[in-house]
Parts: structure tokens; C-alpha cells; sequence
């Protein structure tokens, strides 16, 4: 009882505070909602919050490929819980669990125990008078953009009907938009203060698990590697009168024992890659307080990769000899030559075997970048600016600043469809189209069976020379347990720099073609230039270039875009959301595969009434390659052009606080047009989906 009396009053006083300031309703209740939530992260003790959304998806198919027995529609109805509890035992700290439980009501009479999914575990404070930062367990690290970090994909001017959608797609794999990557493991943080003249004196260290090696010798399913993978960072720096130097460096490194110790094979490949980096930046900020402010950040980074070839090989080999009683070799003829007893000589050959390692090879690369930046606020009138000059050296690798979270070329609506006279691998990389991957996902539970496990031995293939694999049955034990299956186009995993290159020509160009490694992306220069204005909080203009060179193939890419966002509502004083945005981008190269992406961006906010209002978008995506994406290497499937449309709307209404129910329906279209060696002429790969989505989500 006290303490709801605390907080009655303490909700009083500052509502009695808000209601003075000079702002709008919307920050006053933006401002009230924080100092609640940070009443409640004071308050000792656990407590159970989270989120539960129920929804159907329908996907119904057309294509005049579509072969005659395949099946054209897609259903998906859901109840999915997100589970946060959080125990507080103090004010300094937090242990933190998220859960998911996942329902799929079409597959319900099938289900037996549906498992809980651990989606969140660490142990999270912020110490020693809020001078030290530590996280245990899961966490989102970034240090640099040479270092440790996660290239941003951004769509200038995105409506809310399409970001929301990206937003969800992202937390299904543990995601967000920021620029720090998702890791597990133990991260440190310090930071002084002022001390003196000295504004700032900071350092951080950071170890996490990358990837983990199987533990099974006759199964392996789900996220699994030939080795453990390890990650050790740190940085330091200081501020003083605007200025900031520091230093980091990454290692990400193969534990070759781990690998040993499984004794899996003969051979095995590793990649340890090592990036240190000293940055050097000044903020007007840090000596002047004025609305208008600028500086300037710098980075140079020097890499180092080492590929490595880890054999098992004969080290030792040794011939013995052993004298024994007994009679020796029968001659030819068969007559013994000594029939009474005789002693021989046992000739006996060993060997043993260890491990070796064989480099094969190494690669050292330098890159820097710097960023002049200024910003001013002046009445309602606001804006920033940015520059950007970079050199990246074609030998320069950073694994854990390389990855995108989205990778696109997943199948992801009706995956199931069956397509007549259609190549594979063009199918398996353009059947569902770039905002497909980038705007839907699906999540089901299904029943682990021998189509949904992966053996690493070949005797465990599900058959076995076309008869039934001896191993079947003893590999169904997990047999009528569910799992969680996600078809989405973003995932967590850094890719290694092999792991790159046999995927990079199918990386989507229409996310930043110049740019797919954000600025660490090796063989790089070139400059940029990024604006954003702002009148009233009412308009948002936004304006992109950039141009870069790839000099190992002298190749150029252009990148133009520009962006504009109204709030109607704000300049009107309507007391309900009206708001409009656009955008247009373009990216090209005039080598190589000669590509061009075009994305055309609209959308719309609209309230009708009360709790209701209409959501609205439209993307027109375009993708050319003039020179041809060749698909084998020989010629045989060549795309040629690739053209996309998405458009969703549909009402959103407000049933209570942190409760929503959304009806959408939408359409989308996937070209491909690609030659085919077998067939003359210009080919179509023409998709269509007319989609009906609905979901309440409630907050609690």
C-alpha cells in the first residue's frame, strides 16, 4: 500500500511538472511514460512482463510456372508469446530471461509438447556509481565501424507499415536496428567521468563465443560449426575540451583443440583474423555550447588474416623386429625347408599420426576514414550534415564489422510451391523477391523428423544407395518433439572471408550495391555526402550521395537519394496522425556486372477516427544487371533484370494501452527475366502473391 502511495504521489508531482513545460502533449506523455519506467526499474524484486500477438497470414500464389500438382496457397495462424521476466537484486543490477512459446493453430491436433525457446538469458549492471558497465550473457557490443559492428540497412523515409514489419521480422532472429552486434559472452565497460580537465577517461573489454562446435557425433541440426569459434576485443580512449583518441582491436579466432579433441575427419580449415584501429575525433560540443556544433571523426585500421589448413598426417613410423620360435616360409614347391624347428625374425610396421598445421594463407590490409559532421538547431528550423572520405585497401578483412543482419535470398512465402521447367538455383536465390526477405518472415513449430536433421556422416544420409539408410530409425529419437523453424532473410552470423566470397555476387544490391560491408568493405574509395532538414518537427528532407571506386577491377558506383517526410498533423495542429513520406534511390557500377538499382518508396499514416487509423505503403524495386549475373560460370542461366513491387495497407486500431489489432492486405510482385543457354530468347520468372494479414498484439 506505501508504495502505491509513493507512486500516486510521485505521479502527481510530475504531472504537475509536465503540465508546465512548454511543449506538446505528445512529449509530455513521452516524458511521463520514461520517469514511470524508471520508477519501476527502481523498484526491487521480479517481475514479469512482455508481449502476446495472435494473427493469420494467407499467401495465394499465381505464376504460369507454377506446375500443375503444386499447391498455390499458404496459410499461417499463430498465437505467440514473448515472455520477459527480470529480476532486480538491486538498483544496480538486473538478470534478465526472455522466453518465447510459439502456437501454430493449423498444426495443433499434431502437437505434443510445444517447447519453450530461451530467446534471452544475461545478467546485466551498471556498478560502482554508475562508473562500470558489465553484461553477461547475451548483449549488443559495438565498438567502431572498422572494428566491431553491424552495417546499417536503411530506406530513406520507410512508412511505418513497412518498418514495423522489418522491426518484427528482426526480432524473430534476437535483432534490432541498431549498429551493435548481437554476441554472448562477458562485456566490460568503464567510464570516469570528468576527472579534472579531462572529460572522459573510458575502456572496455569484451570475449564472446562466435560459433560452437558440434556435440553430437551422428547429428547435426540447427547452428552448428566444425570448430569453436571465439571472440576477444578491447578499447580505451580519452576525452578532453572536445577532443577524443582511442584504440581498439578485435581478434576472432578457431580454438583448433576443440576440433581436435571431436576427432571428426582429417582436415580442417581456419580462419583468424586480427583488426586493431586508432580513432581521433573533435566535438565543438565538448567547448562551446552553441546551437550550432561540429567535428570531425577519423579511423585507421590495420588487419591481419591468416588462412590455415589444420591436417591430421603421419608423424612417426617405425619397423620392429621380433625373434619367435616356430617353423619359417614353406619353399616354392611346398617342402618346408626346415621340417624339425627353426627360430624367425617378425617384421612389424607402425605408424602414428598428429596434427599439423599448413598455412596457406595470409593477407595484411590497411583502411581509414574520416567524417566531417556539423549540426544546428535554430528555432524550428534544424538540420545535419555529414561527409565522408574513405581508403580501404583490397587485403583488408574485419570479419565482426563485415555482416550485414540481412542476407535476403531465403524462401519465405509458399515455399512450398513447385515450379515446371524452372532452373534451381535461380529459383533458390529469386523465387521470393528482396522485399519479400526483407518485409515477411515465417515462424513455425514442427516436428523433428529425418527430413528436418542433418547428419554429418554420409552412412546417416536419410537413404542410403536408394535403399532405406540404416541409421533411420536410430536417428528418429527426437521423433514427435517440436522445434522452432524460422524462414527469414536476416541472420546474426559474421560470415568468415570464405564464407564470403562464395556468397557475395547474390548479396542484394538494392542495400547499399557500393557499400555490401558497410565501411569496412575491403578495395574501397571514395566519398559521400548525407544531409537531413528539418522545419517545425513537421518536415523531414533527406537528401544521399555517394561515389566510390573498386580498383582491382576498375569499377565505379554511383549512389543518389532523397527523402521527404510531412506531418500534416504537426503544421495543421490536427489532433490526430495525417502524415506522408517518399522517397527515391538509386545505386550503380559501370563494371563488372554492371548493375542498377532503383527503389521507389511511398507510404502514409492517416488517422479516420478515434483509436482508428489507416496505415498505407508502396516500394517499387528495380534491379538490372547489363552485364549479366551468371549463375553457374558457364553461361548456361544468366539473370538479366529483376523488377519488384510490394503494396500493404489496411487499418490499425488502438484497443487499449500497448493493444493493437491490424488488418492488412497487400499484393507483390517478383519478374525475373534471365537467358537460358537451353532455351532461345529472354526468359520470365513471373511471381504473384495477393496477401490478407491480421494481428492483435498486446503489451502488458
Amino acid at each position: 500500500m506505501a508504495l502505491k502511495i509513493s507512486l500516486f504521489f510521485a505521479l502527481a508531482a510530475i504531472s504537475a511538472s509536465a503540465a508546465t513545460e512548454d511543449s506538446t502533449l505528445v512529449k509530455r506523455q513521452s516524458d511521463l511514460l520514461y520517469k514511470l519506467d524508471s520508477l519501476n526499474d527502481a523498484v526491487l524484486g521480479f517481475r514479469v512482463g512482455g508481449s502476446v500477438n495472435a494473427g493469420v497470414l494467407s499467401s495465394k500464389l499465381t505464376s504460369d510456372q507454377l506446375s500443375g500438382n503444386s499447391p498455390s496457397r499458404e496459410s499461417q495462424a499463430y498465437t505467440d508469446a514473448n515472455l520477459v521476466m527480470t529480476a532486480h537484486p538491486s538498483s544496480e543490477t538486473e538478470a534478465r530471461v526472455e522466453v518465447r512459446l510459439h502456437k501454430d493453430w493449423q498444426s495443433g491436433y499434431e502437437e505434443s509438447v510445444n517447447p519453450v525457446i530461451g530467446h534471452w538469458f544475461s545478467y546485466d549492471g551498471l556498478i560502482l556509481d554508475k562508473h562500470l558497465l558489465f553484461n553477461l550473457g547475451y548483449m549488443r557490443v559495438g565498438y567502431t565501424p572498422l572494428t566491431l559492428y553491424v552495417p546499417e540497412d536503411k530506406v530513406l523515409q520507410e512508412p511505418e507499415i513497412f518498418a514495423s514489419r522489418r522491426n518484427d521480422a528482426l526480432e524473430m532472429r534476437n535483432l534490432d536496428t541498431s549498429t551493435n552486434r548481437l554476441l554472448q559472452g562477458l562485456n566490460v565497460e568503464y567510464h570516469s567521468g570528468a576527472v579534472g580537465p579531462v572529460s572522459d577517461i573510458y575502456a572496455q573489454a569484451t570475449g564472446a563465443r562466435i560459433r560452437n562446435i558440434a556435440k553430437k557425433v551422428d547429428q547435426l541440426f540447427f547452428d552448428f560449426d566444425w570448430s569453436d569459434r571465439y571472440m576477444m576485443a578491447a578499447n580505451a580512449g580519452v576525452s578532453a575540451y572536445g577532443f577524443t583518441v582511442g584504440g581498439n582491436f578485435v581478434s576472432t579466432f578457431d580454438r583448433e583443440l576443440s576440433t581436435r579433441s571431436r576427432s571428426p575427419g582429417t582436415g580442417y580449415y581456419y580462419e583468424d583474423n586480427y583488426v586493431g584501429s586508432g580513432i581521433l575525433g573533435f566535438d565543438s560540443k565538448g567547448i562551446v555550447d552553441s546551437p550550432v556544433h561540429f567535428g570531425v571523426n577519423g579511423e585507421f585500421a590495420a588487419s591481419k588474416w591468416k588462412y590455415t589448413l589444420d591436417s591430421s598426417c603421419t608423424a612417426d613410423s617405425t619397423i620392429s623386429y621380433t625373434l619367435k620360435a616356430g617353423n619359417y616360409v614353406t619353399s616354392n614347391d611346398g617342402l618346408s625347408l626346415d621340417t624339425i624347428s627353426t627360430y624367425y625374425v617378425a617384421k612389424k610396421y607402425s605408424t602414428s599420426r598428429d596434427w599439423h598445421d599448413s598455412v596457406l594463407e595470409r593477407r595484411n590490409g590497411t583502411a581509414f576514414n574520416i567524417q566531417p559532421f556539423a549540426s544546428a538547431s535554430l528555432g524550428d528550423f534544424s538540420f545535419d550534415v555529414k561527409g565522408l572520405y574513405m581508403q580501404n585497401d583490397k587485403k583488408f578483412w574485419s570479419e565482426q564489422a563485415s555482416s550485414r543482419t540481412y542476407w535476403g535470398n531465403t524462401s519465405i512465402l509458399n515455399s512450398n510451391a513447385l515450379y515446371a521447367g524452372q532452373d534451381s538455383t535461380l529459383l533458390s536465390h529469386f523465387r521470393s523477391g528482396s522485399l519479400e526477405n526483407m518485409y515477411f518472415a515465417v515462424y513455425n513449430t514442427d516436428v523433428l523428423q529425418q527430413q528436418n536433421l542433418m547428419s554429418k556422416n554420409e552412412d546417416g544420409d536419410i537413404l542410403s544407395v536408394g535403399n532405406e539408410s540404416r541409421y533411420t530409425y536410430a536417428r528418429l529419437y527426437n521423433n514427435y518433439r517440436l522445434a522452432h523453424f524460422y524462414r527469414n532473410g536476416y541472420s546474426a552470423t559474421a560470415y568468415k572471408l570464405q564464407e564470403y566470397a562464395a556468397v557475395s555476387d547474390f548479396i542484394d544490391p538494392s542495400v547499399n550495391m557500393p557499400l555490401p560491408m558497410g565501411l569496412a568493405t575491403p578495395d574501397r574509395k571514395g566519398f559521400a555526402f548525407s544531409g537531413n532538414a528539418s522545419w517545425n518537427d513537421a518536415v523531414d528532407f533527406n537528401l544521399r550521395f555517394g561515389s566510390y571506386t573498386w580498383d582491382a577491377i576498375d569499377d565505379r558506383f554511383t549512389q543518389l537519394g532523397m527523402g521527404l517526410g510531412v506531418d500534416i498533423a504537426q503544421l495543421i495542429n490536427y489532433d490526430m496522425p495525417l502524415k506522408l513520406q517518399g522517397s527515391f534511390e538509386s545505386a550503380s557500377e559501370n563494371k563488372y556486372l554492371k548493375r542498377k538499382t532503383t527503389r521507389i518508396v511511398g507510404g502514409a499514416t492517416i488517422g479516420i477516427w478515434g483509436p482508428v487509423s489507416v496505415l498505407a505503403g508502396v516500394q517499387m524495386l528495380n534491379k538490372k544487371y547489363d552485364g549479366g549475373l551468371d549463375l553457374y560460370g558457364d553461361a548456361s542461366v544468366t539473370v538479366k533484370k529483376v523488377e519488384e513491387m510490394l503494396i500493404l495497407a489496411g487499418p490499425q486500431v488502438k484497443l487499449g494501452p500497448g493493444a493493437y489489432l491490424n488488418v492488412e492486405g497487400g499484393y507483390m510482385t517478383n519478374d525475373v527475366s534471365y537467358a537460358s543457354a537451353a532455351v532461345a530468347g529472354t526468359q520470365k520468372l513471373s511471381i504473384d502473391k495477393t496477401l490478407i494479414m491480421a494481428n492483435v498484439s498486446v503489451l502488458f
